[in-house]
């Protein structure tokens, strides 16, 4: 039990040293979103400072489940995440794609390389899939390299939602992550925590 949660505190820390040039913008507006127990919390500026080419602005507010860097987990790399978009319309499949794809090459570069390692990001796919009878959702996969703890080939299955938010004038993006088949028990709180996900505006923007 030591030895996963010192390792656990390990990867976070990494997680937050590939942030290390993020700056949390003050805002006036937050995403409120329910941490289950055990979970853990993570709050950053959009374009991230492992993906400054990213043409998204606003925030992210993301949950971790509890073996998200633990590859015998259930929940190993599942995740869930909503990006504030103010003043923005929800990015068509093609933006969605390329904004996706820089946000995870800059991340797999950004915690690969204080390992000396070359990561072959370049390589990395992503396909969007619309959901059938859905104008807000979709589903998407993704291959890449775990950059964290195996650092080997990895497929992750995505579900996406775009909700307009009027408060920010401008939209969510609610985002859950992992490689584990869509009709797993690890979807149903992530679904649950994007359900609830809202604006929360603290003071006059």
């Amino acid at each position: 039990m030591f030895r996963k949660y010192s390792c656990s505190v390990f990867l976070f820390a990494l997680f937050a040293v590939a942030l290390s040039e993020v700056t949390v913008a003050e805002e006036p507006i937050r995403v409120e979103m329910e941490t289950p127990k055990g979970w853990r919390t993570e709050t950053l500026s959009l374009p991230t400072g492992f993906a400054k080419d990213m043409k998204l602005t606003g925030f992210e507010e993301v949950r971790f489940a509890p073996g998200m860097f633990r590859p015998d987990a259930e929940d190993f790399f599942t995740y869930c995440f909503v990006f504030c978009l103010p003043d923005q319309a929800s990015p068509n499949p093609k933006v969605l794609t390329e904004e996706l794809l820089k946000y995870y090459r800059g991340l797999a570069v950004a915690v690969t390389r204080r390992s000396g390692i070359d990561v072959k990001s370049a390589s990395f796919t992503l396909k969007i899939t619309p959901v059938k009878d859905s104008k807000t959702k979709s589903r998407a996969v993704m291959t890449w390299i775990e950059p964290f703890v195996t650092r080997k080939p990895q497929t992750l299955n995505l579900e996406i939602e775009s909700v307009l938010d009027n408060s920010v004038k401008g939209c969510l993006l609610k985002i859950a992550v992992s490689p584990k088949p869509r009709d797993g028990n690890v979807w149903k709180p992530m679904r649950k925590l994007l359900k609830g996900a809202k604006v929360v505006v603290t003071s006059t923007p």
